[in-house]
């Protein structure tokens, strides 16, 4: 019977304490989470502002939701996708807020004379980050590009160097128009004071010139507008020995080619890149057959070979304009 009694007893005890024991408070999940976000707006805000005025740096966003979480005892990253909604828009506000101080408080310091800089956050760009990433070798060069302008001689070259008249061929359906040659210390040749032509024009030193000089002769040789007068720069090239480097483009079919096309753009023959014109391109005949080379790829190198102006007109359009013969190609540049 004790026994019975006592269970009885304890039963009552325990019914009692429960009865009269206050409840504990409640928080729905949604409550905390919107409560959370926006004690983590104010700290953003707060940090943003002291950040505007110099005194410290804003601290990132994970470094306060972990502040947050170890204030409330739990993880971070809880809050549902509403609140989280809430927060950010809470975060935008605040802000925006800090720029505006911070828009005054330069302006109240540029007024009043005040030479301390407002301290900004740096921010790194992907570029940035790739380029710090690959270290030196971003910086190497990947693409061929055809041969580069040479430097316009500068005046005191000019004035040191001596003004001759080369020989200049005759160019059919053309006219010449006159340029002015200067032959300089160092052996280059000054044309027309814009222009730098390199070498003798022969098998051992061969002239090099780039394709923006070749390009020059569209300014006045324009057969269909009834335009046809070479400059002299363009023509005293006729005949000569010319180096030059570019894109390649051979035939699509043919397993061996004794001819090919060098271009200042790339295009593979048929459907990649930019398609040639007369004033960017040389017909190249070479002095050995070729053979081996990928078909659809694009393919570069350097032109060695004996340099013609023939201008080739169907019914005053202009088809070609320049040729080069007994023509090596050099891949290794």
């Amino acid at each position: 019977m004790k026994i019975i009694w006592t269970i009885v007893t304890l039963l009552l005890l325990a019914g009692i304490v429960v009865v009269f024991q206050p409840p504990a408070p409640t928080r729905r999940p949604d409550d905390s989470a919107m409560i959370e976000s926006a004690e983590r707006a104010m700290e953003l805000a707060t940090a943003t502002e002291k950040s505007t005025s110099g005194a410290t740096t804003a601290p990132s966003a994970p470094d306060l939701d972990a502040a947050l979480a170890a204030k409330s005892g739990a993880p971070s990253g809880d809050a549902s996708s509403d609140s989280k909604e809430s927060a950010t828009a809470l975060a935008e506000s605040a802000t925006a807020a800090a720029k505006d101080a911070a828009s005054v408080a330069s302006q109240k310091s540029a007024s009043d004379g005040d030479a301390a800089p407002i301290a900004t956050a740096s921010v790194e760009t992907p570029a940035t980050t790739t380029a710090a990433a690959l270290g030196p070798a971003a910086s190497e060069a990947t693409t061929k590009k055809p041969s580069p302008e040479p430097a316009a001689a500068k005046p005191e070259e000019l004035a040191a160097g001596s003004e001759f008249t080369p020989e200049i061929p005759t160019i059919a359906h053309a006219e010449i128009l006159p340029s002015r040659f200067i032959k300089l210390a160092d052996g280059d040749i000054s044309v027309d004071d814009a222009w730098t032509v390199r070498g003798a024009g022969t098998n051992e030193s061969p002239y090099e010139v780039s394709w923006e000089y070749l390009s020059s002769a569209q300014e006045t040789y324009v057969p269909r507008l009834s335009e046809k007068k070479i400059p002299a720069r363009i023509a005293f090239l006729h005949g000569k020995v010319v180096k030059i480097s570019g894109y390649l483009a051979f035939p699509l079919v043919a397993p061996t080619s004794s001819e090919c096309l060098a271009m200042l753009n790339q295009w593979d023959g048929c459907c990649i890149g930019i398609p040639p014109t007369p004033y960017d391109a040389i017909e190249v005949k070479l002095a050995t057959e070729l053979k081996g080379w990928k078909k659809h790829t694009i393919n570069f190198g350097a032109i060695t070979g004996v340099f013609k102006v023939e201008p080739y007109l169907v019914e005053n359009w202009l088809v070609g304009l320049y040729l080069m013969e007994k023509s090596k190609i050099d891949t290794e540049l």
